[in-house]
């Protein structure tokens, strides 16, 4: 079974397990939280014997019932007596305390393995068993048992109070949509499952019953989905119980608020029977909330089950009595309860889509939503409809809603023969794949351009425009070429918003293929200070190497664009981040990833970036944990149809951080595979793997493999003003050579650097310099040029390369120790062997804390263990036992008496 959306769940749940200490915990959540589902899980996450046992509701009043129950499951002789006892005792002879104490008594003697006890439901159990587990539960010390209960919630006065609780909260909405989709692979709208995940707002078990309330069209997105969503299932009593206890006015109140997603405050006074004091009521009562001059229910399962509880002709009457009050009070309001009753005319549903353009814009979406269900609902098929269909996918398009934006889009293209608006509507399907980071190839646009351009030329300009956009960010600079071609004939007839985005694709081409000799920082007037513009700009600085200017233009569109230009505004949050990336800023790209990571809206653009952006920065904090599961999700992404530049970029982080690792055949390989792809794009500087390659191959032995490899990146690097790829070439032109040649090109590699430059960029090169120094018999200048660059990687916040130069400077000097030689060392483990070496080369406490990632408490604790056994008394005698082959120096040369001296 999966379960989604419990992976921090589960890992506290086998750190319980696996803890050498016997322990309790108490899994609570409401009614369909998954409390059962992750108890039944438990089993397969360890190797232990597990004893489930699911509480029995009609078994509550029969004391001891439970806990028979569990002994039978345990079954283990040494627990038999105490079973054959309570089974066969008068129930009214048997006292909670006293078989509580037999019970302890009997886990402490008994020599089985851990067991793990689950239970179910425990506050169903009898009073008498809860006692005794209970008791036990604070007392496990000793007797091999880990015991989990689950519950509804902690009452003050439970015998599993002050428990370890583990409380499981709803699903986000994101975990909520992908176990609604792994019940019906590729049969389901996204629409309806993110409807259904709205609504339940992450109840797991909500979510599925009310997606099986669902007809099988309704999910393939072909029928309007109901409004409000019902749920007939187990939740029902629950929701009846909480609205039971309110007054005939507030009654009437939560009547009225369920018939619309929410409404409005003046509207409801003019209701007769003065619902003021109603309203407050259920205000108060946490039932409804006031959001400015609106009101509505909070739990939208609440309000299904209140509107469905309603008979059809009271629901009718309702309505008409609302229209007749919104006609004046609230003009949204008014088509849409219009809509319910027999009044209803032709052109109610367009006036709904209108409205539901209004509220999309005051982002009001779940309003909007409600609004367009119920014109399809009404009038599914006209033409008229298509075309405000288009119009509100448009607009929940630019707002970022990109589920219900498609769905509508759909059904639009299922109902129109207009060929203009089919240009249209196509061309927006193409733009939200684009911006999904989905693959399109440019001969789909173009023969769409060729058969349906001529009804809507000036369309058709910004149409090829954004897709010359698409490719040329996807380093594709030849299809970029090719549809900017296509749009030539059409500009004419474009707007001035287009013209602009067509010179944006020209500048962005041109920067991609590194033949841009100087791009201005300030912002332009006109039409191209737009945030779409703005941005595009920003992106070509960034090609540019123009890493500030494309900051301070990509921080002004973050600002300029809110909610009603999501597109720009999250497309500027990636960009910025692989700014930051490029210019070796590590601290600041990893505060934007993490941005982006925490951003729910974030996920769903340039997935493909997003994924490699994840894995990068998993591997530069050094979380290999992380890392691979970043892995996973990108190669899962990339095994599709993904594009080349993103296939490209994945394989080429992986080189890179494989090589710092010192991974060498693994970097090989996956450096090899990036740069044969590479070779498509005109600009060695985008992917920046060519030096990488060539760092491999040198530090493999196969020299000659890498001066092909530098021979290539310098053809092709030949015309290129680009400030990275001279510091790349320089320093793996260094790496190449040989003997003194190589260190007076590592030396002029150094003096070349300017302020502008890349820390981290001068920070390798410093790296390379010394471990060419170390080699030619330098040691002291090799260690000089790693400190350099273990302070230029900390600047940077190169997390993970500064802990490899840690390393390296902990390890220096490890070929002028002596091996091991006295026969008394192997008394000693493996561990502590490698410890004493690192005693032996001068390391303090501390340093061989961190080179064995263990505390310095631990160090300490082993190096009195291995004093001990090797009858020394301080670090100096342990070290001359080491070199000299077992003689030790006289006490009075011990200056350090205890391993916690340094």
């Amino acid at each position: 079974m999966v379960l989604f959306g419990r992976e921090k769940e589960i890992v506290r749940v086998i750190a319980l397990i696996r803890s050498p200490r016997e322990s309790a915990l108490a899994v609570t959540g409401g009614r369909g939280s998954g409390k059962s589902s992750l108890l039944a899980e438990i089993p397969n996450l360890h190797d232990y014997k597990t004893v489930l046992l699911r509480a029995n509701p009609s078994e509550s009043t029969w004391p001891f019932s439970g806990l028979t129950a569990l002994l039978n499951g345990i079954d283990d002789p040494a627990l038999a007596p105490l079973t054959d006892y309570v089974a066969t005792s008068p129930r009214g002879n048997l006292d909670a305390a006293d078989i509580s104490t037999m019970l302890l008594s009997a886990l402490r003697q008994w020599s089985a393995d851990r067991t793990v006890v689950v239970v179910d439901d425990a506050e169903q159990l009898d009073p008498a068993s809860q006692i005794v587990l209970g008791f036990v539960a604070r007392r496990l010390a000793g007797t091999g048992l880990v015991l989990i209960v689950s519950m509804r919630g902690e009452t003050p006065h439970s015998p599993f109070a002050r428990m370890a609780t583990l409380r499981l909260e709803n699903l986000s909405h994101g975990d909520t949509v992908r176990m609604l989709e792994s019940m019906s692979p590729g049969q389901v709208g996204q629409a309806a499952i993110h409807a259904v995940a709205t609504a339940t707002q992450g109840n797991p078990l909500a979510a599925i019953e009310l997606y099986n309330e669902l007809t099988k069209r309704q999910i393939q997105g072909k029928y309007a989905l109901p409004i409000p969503l019902y749920l007939n299932g187990s939740f029902e009593p629950d929701l009846a119980a909480s609205i039971s206890g309110l007054s005939p006015r507030a009654k009437r109140a939560v009547d009225l608020l369920s018939l619309s997603y929410r409404s409005s405050a003046d509207l409801l006074e003019e209701m007769h029977g003065d619902l003021s004091a109603g309203v407050d009521e259920i205000v108060s009562a946490g039932i409804a909330v006031r959001t400015g001059s609106y009101v509505r229910i909070q739990n939208q399962m609440l309000r299904a089950h209140i509107f469905s509880a309603m008979q059809p002709a009271e629901r009718t009457a309702h309505h008409h009595e609302l229209a007749a009050a919104a006609e004046t009070a609230d003009h949204q309001a008014w088509p849409w309860h219009m809509s319910y009753t027999p009044a209803m005319r032709r052109d109610t549903s367009f006036s709904l889509l209108r409205h539901a353009v209004e509220l999309a814009r005051a982002e009001e979406t779940q309003s909007a939503i409600e609004y367009i269900e119920r014109a399809l609902a009404i009038n599914p098929w006209e033409a008229e409809t298509a075309a405000r269909l288009g119009t509100v996918a448009e607009v929940l398009f630019s707002r970022g809603e990109f589920v219900h934006a498609k769905r509508y889009l759909d059904w639009a293209q299922r109902i129109t023969k207009n060929r203009a608006l089919t240009l249209r509507l196509t061309g927006l399907d193409f733009q939200m794949e684009l911006m999904k980071g989905n693959s399109m190839r440019p001969s789909m646009m173009i023969r769409l351009i060729k058969e349906f351009g001529h009804h809507d030329p000036g369309l058709s300009a910004c149409l090829l425009s954004i897709g010359a956009l698409h490719m040329a960010e996807r380093w594709q600079v030849q299809d970029a070429g090719q549809l900017l071609e296509h749009a030539e004939q059409f500009l004419g007839d474009a707007s001035g918003e287009a013209v602009a985005v067509n010179q944006r694709a020209r500048l962005l081409a041109d920067a991609v293929k590194g033949s841009v000799d100087r791009i201005s920082r300030a912002a332009d007037g006109g039409t191209n200070s737009s945030p779409a513009s703005l941005l595009l700009k920003g992106r070509a600085l960034t090609y540019a190497e123009n890493y500030e200017g494309a900051r301070d233009l990509f921080s002004l569109v973050r600002n300029l664009s809110g909610a009603s230009d999501a597109n720009w505004s999250e497309t500027a949050r990636y960009f910025a981040a692989d700014n930051e990336i490029r210019a070796g800023n590590f601290r600041s790209a990893v505060a934007l990833i993490d941005e982006i990571a925490g951003s729910p809206t974030s996920q769903q653009y340039h997935r493909g970036m997003r994924n490699n952006f994840l894995l990068w920065r998993a591997h530069s904090v050094g979380d290999t944990v992380e890392a691979q599961a970043c892995l996973a999700e990108a190669q899962k992404f990339v095994s599709a149809d993904a594009p080349p530049r993103t296939v490209a970029q994945l394989f080429a982080w992986q080189g890179h951080f494989a090589l710092m690792r010192g991974e060498l055949e693994e970097a090989g390989a996956l450096l090899s595979r990036a740069a044969e792809i590479g070779m498509d794009f005109s600009n060695p500087a985008l992917l920046r793997c060519e030096s990488d390659l060539v760092e491999v191959l040198v530090k493999s032995g196969h020299r000659r493999e890498a001066a092909r490899a530098l021979t290539r990146m310098e053809y092709r690097s030949a015309g290129l003003k680009s400030r990275w790829l001279l510091m790349a070439v320089s320093r793996s032109r260094a790496l190449v050579a040989e003997g003194e040649r190589s260190l007076e090109l590592f030396s002029q590699a150094l003096d070349s650097w300017q302020k502008d430059d890349s820390l981290f960029e001068r920070a390798r090169t410093l790296l390379c310099y010394a471990e060419r120094l170390e080699t030619s018999g330098r040691p002291k200048d090799a260690k000089n040029a790693l400190l350099r660059s273990k302070a230029l990687f900390e600047e940077s916040g190169a997390a993970s390369w500064t802990q490899h130069v840690d390393a390296m400077l902990l390890g220096d000097g490890v070929r002028n120790v002596p091996e091991i030689q006295s026969p008394a060392l192997l008394l000693l483990s493996d561990q502590e062997r490698e410890l004493v070496q690192l005693v032996a080369r001068g390391r303090r406490n501390k340093e061989i804390a961190a080179s064995l990632f263990v505390s310095v408490r631990t160090v300490e604790v082993r190096l009195t263990a291995i004093y001990r056994k090797l009858a020394v008394q301080s670090r100096s005698q342990l070290t001359c036992l080491v070199s000299a082959g077992g003689t030790t120096p006289p006490p009075e040369l011990a200056r350090e008496a205890s391993p916690l001296a340094v």
